[in-house]
């Protein structure tokens, strides 16, 4: 089912809002937008933004580029008039992973393990909900098991912030290809493929030759069964549900 029928089939109709607007990087040059989703690539697709919007030097080395500095020095699509020009008139592209090897890949990275780059203390301010809610004694959000990870944001009714994470949030609901017409998507399993297709389409290549490699490796693995096995069928089942839109659009299998 292509992009188009899922959005007709679904009926989502979600409208182009400031949150959304917050993850769209444009540049005036080569006039363009980046829709970026956590989780698949955008760390480096902003080492090349930097480049292409000249807020980094042309020889600068991209992998020298401090983390930080990344996620705030970029420009971004407000919710006004010039933008929504930019918005009807720029290229426009995003790229999209399947939806479980995404959201385990947040999973490990903000609470299996401990990310130093990142100002938000996930297992403070996320942990210890988690542990809150299935436990009777907590840790510090420290040690989260998967599977309450899972029960947590794929729970029914309303869902609260930290449920509603950008890190696992659908890609639908942050990039919003249903109101958007994005002339590029793009995978990060065919990323080295598509990245550099899109800086031949974008003109860019005198710029950034190459796309740069993650500075994360381990962010590349394809998914750990493991994970996925140690959850039961009526949790695996609300995953899927959760993330249908995208699994759908995207042509993404259920595991």
């Amino acid at each position: 089912m292509n992009l188009q029928k899922t959005c007709t089939t679904f009926n989502i109709s979600l409208p182009v809002n400031s949150f959304m607007m917050g993850h769209m990087h444009y540049d005036d040059t080569s006039k363009a937008i980046y829709c970026f989703i956590p989780k698949v690539a955008c760390t480096s697709w902003k080492r090349v933004w930097m480049k292409l919007t000249g807020i980094v030097p042309l020889d600068k080395d991209l992998s020298t580029i401090e983390r930080r500095f990344i996620h705030t020095g970029l420009p971004l699509l407000k919710s006004n008039m010039e933008s929504e020009l930019k918005l009807k008139t720029y290229k426009k592209f995003i790229f999209v992973r399947h939806p479980f090897d995404r959201v385990l890949s947040a999973f490990k990275d903000k609470l299996e393990s401990f990310d130093k780059s990142s100002t938000y203390d996930f297992h403070k301010e996320i942990g210890m909900k988690i542990q809150q809610k299935y436990r009777e004694k907590t840790n510090g959000g420290h040690n989260v098991t998967f599977t309450e990870f899972i029960r947590y944001i794929t729970e029914s009714g309303p869902l609260s912030y930290e449920q509603r994470n950008e890190h696992w949030l659908s890609m639908h609901e942050i990039c919003n290809p249903c109101a958007v017409q994005y002339d590029f998507i793009g995978k990060f399993e065919t990323l080295k493929e598509d990245a550099d297709y899109v800086l031949d389409w974008l003109g860019a290549k005198n710029i950034v030759a190459s796309f740069p490699v993650s500075d994360r490796p381990f962010y590349t693995r394809r998914y750990d069964p493991k994970y996925f096995n140690s959850l039961d069928h009526k949790t695996k089942m609300k995953f899927f549900a959760k993330y249908l839109a995208d699994f759908v659009a995207f042509d993404y299998r259920f595991l």
